[in-house]
């Protein structure tokens, strides 16, 4: 059951993941200015909202493994443990992540359009600090799930009939 073990692994691949994409975070606190107009916000926030979920979805679906994961010597799998995710199932592996962030996007183009947009506005309002509430929730629910069933499957895992495991 050793090939199951893979929480500290894929923290860790979390992290590396995270530093893969810091460049979009520097580049995020120079064009989500209200000084930059509403058109390269809104397109900027398009792009910013999406290339997460983007990457971990196409990169599941090609290589079963992020560049965290590789590094961290984890990979996806189906259920059946003979092949990586379908497109399928990456994007339902991330759905949680992805529904919360199109409400954010939504959010943020709405307060634009409105005239109501300041830096940050989207996530320090009423809606915005619900919507991180509920990414805080969604975590304690993967991590629960994975602390909880031999296979450590989180519940990302279980509703796309994924599984991760340790590269031999």
């Amino acid at each position: 059951m050793t090939k199951y073990q893979t929480f500290w692994p894929r923290f860790c691949a979390g992290f590396v993941d995270t530093l893969v994409l810091i460049p979009i975070g520097f580049i995020d606190g120079y064009l989500k200015s209200p000084e930059r107009g509403s058109l390269i916000l809104i397109a900027w926030a398009v792009v910013s909202y999406t290339t997460y979920w983007l990457y971990s979805v196409l990169l599941h679906a090609r290589y079963g493994q992020t560049l965290g994961k590789m590094a961290a010597r984890v990979k996806v799998l189906d259920v059946s443990e003979q092949c990586v995710p379908t497109l399928r199932q990456a994007f339902i592996r991330d759905i949680g992540y992805i529904a919360l962030n199109t409400f954010l996007l939504f959010y943020l183009i709405y307060l634009v359009v409105a005239g109501q947009y300041v830096v940050d506005a989207e996530v320090t309002t009423l809606p915005g600090l619900v919507l991180t509430w509920a990414s805080l929730g969604w975590f304690l629910l993967e991590v629960i799930s994975m602390a909880t069933n031999d296979k450590r499957r989180a519940f990302h895992d279980y509703i796309a009939k994924t599984v991760v495991v340790r590269n031999a």
